[in-house]
């Protein structure tokens, strides 16, 4: 279970007139063997269209957050890694982690298109706001970010601080 992604959340959805409450709702993922492991990372995105997620280092399932010793190596993420599992989180900040911004919102595709904030099937995520997936054979090089102005208002103006955490199948 120390691997696992469990979400719980509430919602409260449609106009007045026919709000519906959803409780208690939750979500999980466990990764499915080994070549799967966890990606976490402070990520800024930027005002230019780029990968989500770095070519770098992460943990894979069965490896501890403790740590690593001193030499020893960790997988590293490619391109064509498959992302099994997708959680963003627009902390409301610019990239300095203090600045508030409430203007702009992420904008993220995952065809390997440029991603943009006028994209009409583009994902926004507004300021204080959470998005997660769960996909089958998107890969790394596939998902592409962008700040915009909210609302698809116009190309962003500032970097954004999110919070990005995945389950990356090590191919």
């Amino acid at each position: 279970m120390a691997d696992d992604a469990t979400m719980t959340f509430n919602a409260l959805i449609l106009p007045d007139e026919i709000a519906k409450t959803l409780t208690g709702l939750t979500y999980g993922y466990t990764p499915a063997d080994t070549t799967e492991g966890w990606y976490y990372k402070i990520v800024d995105v930027t005002t230019t269209s780029g990968n989500l997620i770095s070519t770098e280092t992460f943990l894979q399932k069965g490896t501890t957050a403790a740590g690593v010793d001193v030499g020893a190596t960790m997988p590293a993420i490619v391109v064509s890694d498959k992302v099994k599992f997708l959680f963003i989180k627009h902390t409301g900040y610019r990239d300095n982690g203090s600045t508030a911004n409430t203007a702009d919102s992420i904008y993220i595709c995952f065809d390997g298109g440029t991603a943009a904030h006028d994209l009409e099937d583009a994902v926004e995520i507004g300021p204080g706001e959470s998005w997660f997936a769960k996909f089958n054979g998107v890969t790394v090089d596939d998902i592409h970010v962008i700040s915009g102005v909210k609302a698809a208002g116009g190309t962003g103006g500032n970097k954004i601080q999110a919070i990005v955490a995945a389950v990356i199948d090590d191919l």
